[in-house]
């Protein structure tokens, strides 16, 4: 019976190697960032974009808002309290009385319990 009970603390003490079915496997150059593939069929992947750009005209004050039009391009990694999000979305911005379309580039923070945060974003305008 002690032979039994000390193979199973010994069993139970040791880590498991196997990663949890919601982390990103490694990308080829080891830096654990996934590339999401086919994103304009990725509807949770849009929804973050359309979140991400709604986030970003609540939080300024400013007169010129962006409009959001798609995500392009998305990479996500796993961090302590569930994803952090990169995303290139196609998006159209007010200056001047001008629409300019562009990348909105964003980072949003989606944590295992559900919330998600625009973390920070930049727009680039397209050179035409």
């Amino acid at each position: 019976m002690a032979l039994l009970y000390h193979i199973s603390i010994t069993t139970a003490q040791v880590p498991s190697t196997v990663a949890p079915p919601t982390a990103a496997p490694p990308s080829r150059n080891g830096d654990d960032i996934e590339v999401i593939k086919d994103v304009k069929n990725n509807r949770y992947v849009q929804e973050l974009g359309m979140l991400a750009i709604e986030k970003q005209n609540l939080g300024k004050s400013l007169p010129s808002s962006f409009s959001f039009i798609e995500v392009v391009s998305a990479k996500r990694w796993h961090v302590n309290d569930g994803f952090m999000y990169f995303l290139n979305i196609n998006s159209k911005k007010k200056i001047n009385d001008v629409e300019v379309e562009g990348s909105f580039l964003a980072y949003v923070h989606v944590k295992a319990a559900g919330d998600r945060t625009l973390k920070g974003g930049i727009f680039q305008p397209t050179n035409e």
